[in-house]
């Protein structure tokens, strides 16, 4: 079967995501992992700044006693129903929809550096964290 699909064959190119704040909202939670090391996958699609807006982002966050700090910070700051986090319950559906500030950067060496989502910060805060100075080049985040 054969369509057509408009902008096939035009190459567009994209900024490549670097260290600094976005704007985003939750659009995937699920589980991840295996049973040592349990885990939640959440994907999160850019919202802000408007060069990256559309741009999707993985991350996991774990779920094991060390790293549940994390799974909190990002739960309250992204305005997860507070009481079924008092209920120490989490329900992946309530996740999807939720938006925040998420901060990116690199971490590993360099053979094996990576962008990884290092914190979080409630909405109301884009305002003042956003009029920030932009994400840096690609150029500085390689630096």
């Amino acid at each position: 079967m054969r369509i057509k699909i408009p902008g096939l064959n035009h190459t567009r190119e994209r900024l490549p995501l670097v260290e600094g704040l976005y704007r985003a909202r939750v659009v995937r939670f699920e589980p991840a992992g295996h049973a040592p090391n349990p885990c939640r996958a959440a994907s999160f699609l850019i919202l802000e700044p408007a060069a990256y807006q559309g741009r999707h982002v993985r991350a996991r966050l774990y779920c094991h006693d060390r790293a549940l700090w994390k799974l909190r910070w990002f739960l309250s700051d992204f305005g997860y129903d507070a009481e079924l986090l008092a209920a120490e319950e989490l329900d992946d559906r309530r996740v999807v929809g939720l938006e925040g500030i998420i901060r990116l950067a690199y971490w590993g060496r360099d053979g094996s550096r990576r962008l990884d989502v290092e914190g979080f910060a409630p909405t109301e805060r884009w305002a003042e964290l956003g009029s920030s100075p932009a994400p840096a080049t690609a150029e500085t985040a390689r630096a």
